[in-house]
């Protein structure tokens, strides 16, 4: 009977941990992520990357060339980048919060940058989250 019990636990622990430790589905995730950025008219080239681990964390980044010939229209053009990439996380299944290192230059013009944290003030430390799009764009 002890042993029935203990083996009950264990096999209970077991499906436990394996629940807490699941995590979504990075090609899926990161496919439709790229997908939802490369509908958009503001972008030009560029990839995004999603990244989800328990050792690393979880992070969606890039550098993507926008629309936009100056730093000005690039930062309104990463605006749209930003907002069509959580409108797609949001939908996907198992997703974490994760920090958003995304950044953008004007077509042609590698050496301006706009990055996320410049067009969205993180709401705590230096790196955009998803939370913090969440709440700026009201979702």
């Amino acid at each position: 009977m002890a042993i029935a019990r203990r083996s009950l636990l264990i096999a209970s622990l077991a499906m436990a941990t394996a629940a807490c430790g699941r995590r979504s589905d990075i090609p899926a995730v990161q496919a439709a992520l790229q997908q939802a950025v490369e509908s958009l008219p503001a972008w030009r080239s560029g990839r995004i990357q999603y990244q989800d681990s328990t050792s690393a964390g979880t992070t969606i980044s890039g550098v993507l060339s926008l629309a936009g010939d100056d730093r000005d229209a690039a930062a309104a053009s990463l605006v749209s980048v930003l907002e069509a990439i959580i409108r797609t996380y949001v939908d996907q299944p198992r997703t974490r919060t994760a920090f958003v290192r995304v950044e953008g230059h004007p077509e042609g013009d590698q050496s301006t940058r706009v990055t996320a944290a410049d067009v969205l003030a993180p709401a705590e430390g230096a790196n955009v989250t998803t939370d913090d799009l969440v709440e700026h764009f009201g979702l």
